[in-house]
C-alpha cells in the first residue's frame, strides 16, 4: 500500500502550483481511497464543516472514493460514533477513520487498508482541473459582474418555469429539452462576455486568476443546469428494459419493445428504430429563445417555429437463430448492467468550465496540461518509513 500526503488545496500563496501538485498525486497511480484529513476540535461542527468544504469541491470524483481521517481525538470529549454518525447523515460519507496521539502506525495503516476495496484510475486535466480546485481571486469589479451574470441565468430559469405552464404534451417535452440545450450555450456566452469585459487573455501571471473567475461563475450556473436536467430526465421513459428473456435454441438474450406476448422468431427486430419517447412523437417542435431587454426589465421570449418530421429507419440486417419462439414461455434472465436503467444518470461532465470557444482558452488548457505533466514527471516515491 502506498500513501501519498499532498499539500493543502487552499494555501495563502501560489494556489495554482499547490493544486497542480495535488492533481499530480491523483494522476500518479490508480487510487483506492482519498482521505480528507482534519483535526478534531472542541466543537464537533468545526471539523465537520472542513470536511464538507473539501467534499463539495471533490464532487466530480467517483462516488465512494472519498473518506475522512480525524486526528487528535485524544483532545476532545465527543465520541467517534457521534462524529461518524453525523458525517454519514449530513455528508453521506461512510468511510470515517480516527487517530490519537498514541495510535500505533500499524493499526492506523490496517484501518486505512481495510477501506480500500476498489481501484480507480483518476485523470485530472484541463477539462476537470477547475472543477476540483479553486484558484480564483476576489477583485470586486469582476465578482460583481459574476454575480450579475449568475443572477441573469437564474432569472431566465425562473421565467421559463412560469412560461412552460402554457405548454403540454409533446410540446412541453420538446420545449424542456431544447431550452436545456439553449441554456448550456448561454453558459459559453457568459464566459465570453466576462472574458471580453475584463480583458482576460489567460496568459501570463494573471492566467490562473482569470481562469478562476470563469470557474467561479460557471460552477454556480452548473447548479441551475443540474436542476433543469433533473426535470428533463423525468420525461425519459423505459421501453421494456425490465424484461429480458433468453432464446432456448441459441441462448441469445432479447428485450421486447413491441408486439404481443405470443409467437415470434428469434431475431425478429422492431419494425422501426425506437425513440426514447412515445410513438406519437413523430414531429419535433422547434423553439427559439431570447432574453429581451425591455428598458426597465428583462423577459424570456419563447417562439415555436414550424415542426420537423422524424424519419424512422427500418432495420436492414437480421440477427438471431430465426427459430420459432413463444415470448411468454421464454426463460427470464437478469438485466445486463448497461441496460438496467434506460435513463442515464444526470451528470454535468460535458458542461465546460472554460469553453475552448472563449478567446485564449486553448492557451490556458495547454498550460494546465503541461503543468500537470511536468508535476507528474517529478513525482517519485521516497524510501519507506522505518
Amino acid at each position: 500500500m502506498v500513501i501519498c500526503d499532498t499539500p493543502g488545496t487552499n494555501p495563502e500563496a501560489d494556489k495554482f502550483q499547490h493544486n497542480v501538485n495535488v492533481a499530480a498525486a491523483l494522476n500518479y497511480r490508480p487510487i483506492s481511497r482519498l482521505l480528507i484529513v482534519v483535526k478534531a476540535d472542541t466543537r464537533m461542527a468545526n471539523p465537520l464543516d472542513r470536511i464538507r468544504e473539501f467534499a463539495t469541491d471533490l464532487l466530480e470524483l467517483p462516488d465512494g472514493i472519498i473518506g475522512t481521517l480525524v486526528t487528535h481525538m485524544d483532545t476532545v470529549s465527543w465520541s467517534e460514533m457521534e462524529f461518524k454518525t453525523m458525517v454519514q447523515n449530513e455528508l453521506g460519507i461512510d468511510c470515517v477513520l480516527f487517530s490519537r496521539k498514541h495510535t500505533h502506525k500499524k493499526f492506523l495503516l490496517d484501518d486505512i487498508q481495510a477501506t480500500c476495496t476498489q481501484t480507480l484510475n483518476l485523470r485530472v486535466d484541463h477539462d476537470n482541473f477547475l472543477k476540483l480546485f479553486k484558484i480564483g481571486k476576489s477583485e470586486r469589479k469582476i465578482i460583481l459582474q459574476i454575480r450579475k451574470e449568475v443572477q441573469r441565468f437564474r432569472e431566465i430559469k425562473e421565467q421559463f418555469d412560469e412560461a412552460r405552464k402554457a405548454f403540454a404534451g409533446k410540446d412541453e417535452i420538446d420545449l424542456v429539452f431544447e431550452f436545456q440545450a439553449w441554456m448550456e450555450r448561454q453558459v459559453v456566452v457568459s464566459q465570453k462576455k466576462l472574458a471580453k469585459d475584463n480583458d482576460f487573455t489567460f496568459f501570463g501571471h494573471k492566467a490562473e486568476a482569470e481562469a478562476g473567475y470563469i470557474a467561479n461563475m460557471t460552477n454556480q450556473m452548473r447548479c441551475v443546469l443540474y436542476d433543469l436536467r433533473i426535470e428533463a430526465a423525468k420525461f425519459q421513459k423505459e421501453h421494456g428494459a425490465g424484461d429480458a428473456r433468453r432464446c432456448p435454441h441459441c441462448n441469445e438474450v432479447w428485450i421486447k419493445v413491441e408486439g404481443c406476448e405470443g409467437q415470434t422468431t428469434c431475431g425478429n427486430r422492431p419494425s422501426v428504430s425506437i425513440d426514447i419517447r412515445d410513438a406519437s412523437f413523430a414531429e419535433l417542435g422547434t423553439f427559439s429563445f431570447a432574453w429581451q431587454n425591455l428598458k426597465e426589465s428583462f423577459k424570456l421570449a419563447i417562439n415555436k417555429l414550424p415542426s420537423r418530421k422524424i424519419e424512422h429507419k427500418k432495420f436492414a440486417s437480421q440477427i438471431g437463430c430465426g427459430n420459432n419462439i413463444n415470448w411468454s414461455s421464454l426463460p427470464k434472465v437478469s438485466i445486463p448492467p448497461e441496460l438496467a436503467q434506460v435513463v442515464k444518470p444526470v451528470r454535468m461532465d460535458e458542461v465546460p468550465i472554460l469553453s475552448k470557444d472563449v478567446p485564449g482558452a486553448k492557451t490556458w488548457h495547454a498550460a494546465v496540461d503541461h503543468a500537470l505533466d511536468t508535476a507528474l514527471l517529478r513525482m517519485q516515491l521516497g524510501k519507506k518509513p522505518a
